[in-house]
């Protein structure tokens, strides 16, 4: 692992990581807040950012000339300093408008944004400053499709060219494959954030449309792509049920909250006019299957019980299914009062997440339908040994090197679920909120069940949980493997 490879792209995205800053900043001009809170909490921080970056490209070199013959190991390693980085960096703002005086709970509320996890430690949201809660979503909206690969798509030769940059997205994007959109990498990266970009305009829109303010519509929006799940209001979605359009408002989310956890070569070819592209993929299909079959099961389970009416049961149902689902984490029933086996769906919809390629976390789709193919291949193998059985999902077949790859994955991500669920409980938890929020914060879905359901928060974990629960949220942002890189050294000795 060469060390001055490492400092020269970890330094040239801090050097860019403080034009981000600037936004919650002019944020709080507009909403009159106090020139010297706003400036100490977000350009100075941004000063530090750019100094320590400013620092490392000294001692590392250029990035366009250092960086030609990155190596797939060193690539995971600068994704996973980064991330690190930019979430202390991140922290600053809290700590500094006094939101979150605490550095261990400004850095959980901050890691949780940049990896789109929303755990939160706030207390009460309504009343903090708007340039505080424009923060908060916006690290949930560069945390989305990644700020390395936003620094990709704009300044791809400063980060090596081509192939650092197609290492980089491998190390960052969740499910990210070697398959490009187009020919050139920073392309492919422009795409993606083009396509971002567009479906954040129409959200937006639509809010404001059905009376939502200019401002909830834009942290909403940033926080529903992202599947993040950040909101501007103590009650999460909840706070709209008032409105006159409150069941259409929801609409609206659960429509983006699935497009921001389906695969974003499938939204590239269907504004390339392949909409047919969404239902002959076998990933999605079985992702809208599943959905579809947790949305009712829940809903009957909840009219059954009486807790709602048929209709209401499946708005219910509906609404936050989705939202967990696809790792988003709004709220707008506190799901941790529902029956038992609405509560276990909820779990597992925690440890399942959207598709590849998406803003969603936790283990994802594919790779369930991977090793499934796989149990199967095996099972059938048992009455014909001698049999050439392929592992074929749709029109692809896959190799036994994937399927492999896969089912590591699983045992390792089930593993660690395990291992930190047993820690979590010694530092306090009861074991439904100990399980549920190891699976929330590796899934990055937001709220569990239990101490931390949608109607609590993590404030009152301890400081040792909670930064269990930040490295867990950082550790499954990367999806494992990434992270690993930096605790197995053998991976990375020349």
């Amino acid at each position: 692992m060469r060390v001055k490879l490492l400092a020269s792209g970890v330094g040239t995205v801090l050097l860019l990581f403080p034009v981000t800053l600037l936004l919650p900043f002019i944020t709080g001009l507009l909403f009159k807040e106090r020139i010297l809170d706003i400036s100490l909490a977000y350009l100075l921080p941004a000063l530090f950012s750019f100094f320590i970056g400013l620092l490392l490209t000294v001692y590392g070199g250029r990035a366009d000339r250092v960086a030609q013959d990155m190596r797939h190991v060193e690539a995971l390693a600068v994704v996973s300093i980064v991330w690190v980085l930019i979430a202390i960096i991140g922290s600053l703002p809290f700590m500094l408008m006094n939101t979150l005086p605490n550095f261990i709970d400004a850095f959980f509320e901050s890691m949780s944004g940049f990896t789109t996890t929303g755990a939160s430690v706030i207390v009460e949201i309504d009343g903090l400053p708007h340039s505080i809660l424009f923060w908060r979503a916006l690290t949930q909206w560069l945390g989305g499709l990644g700020i390395i690969v936003l620094m990709v798509a704009i300044f791809s030769m400063l980060l090596g060219g081509t192939r650092a940059g197609r290492l980089l997205m491998k190390g960052e994007v969740p499910g990210f494959s070697s398959g490009k959109i187009v020919p050139r990498i920073r392309d492919t990266a422009k795409i993606l954030w083009g396509i971002y970009g567009m479906i954040t305009i129409l959200q937006i829109i639509l809010l404001v449309l059905l009376g939502v303010s200019l401002y909830d519509s834009v942290c909403h929006t940033f926080t529903t792509i992202s599947t993040g799940g950040y909101g501007t209001h103590t009650a999460s979605i909840g706070y709209f049920k008032t409105y006159t359009w409150a069941p259409v408002i929801e609409l609206v989310f659960v429509v983006f909250m699935i497009l921001g956890s389906v695969n974003f070569l499938l939204h590239y070819n269907f504004l390339k006019g392949n909409w047919r592209l969404y239902f002959r993929d076998t990933e999605f299909r079985v992702y809208v299957y599943i959905l579809i079959t947790l949305w009712g099961i829940v809903a009957l389970d909840l009219a059954v019980n009486d807790l709602y009416s048929p209709l209401e049961a499946a708005r219910a149902s509906i609404f936050n299914v989705t939202s967990i689902y696809s790792t988003c984490g709004y709220a707008t029933e506190d799901f941790n009062q529902w029956p038992p086996l609405s509560r276990f769906i909820m779990i597992i919809a925690m440890l399942m997440g959207g598709m590849t390629g998406s803003t969603s976390g936790a283990i994802k789709t594919a790779r369930f339908i991977i090793a499934f193919k796989a149990v199967s291949r095996s099972l059938r193998r048992i009455g014909h040994p001698r049999s050439l059985l392929s592992i074929r999902v749709g029109k692809v077949i896959f190799s036994d090197d994937i399927a492999r790859d896969v089912g590591v994955f699983i045992f390792v991500y089930l593993s660690m679920f395990i291992f930190s669920s047993f820690i979590m409980t010694l530092v306090g938890l009861d074991v439904i909120s100990a399980i549920s929020s190891v699976a929330t914060t590796m899934g990055g879905v937001g709220p569990g069940l239990g101490m931390v359901g949608p109607a609590t928060n993590f404030a009152s974990i301890s400081i040792p949980g909670k930064v269990i629960l930040t490295f867990l949220m950082w550790f499954g942002r990367l999806e494992l493997i990434t992270g690993m890189v930096l605790f197995l050294p053998s991976t990375y000795r020349s």
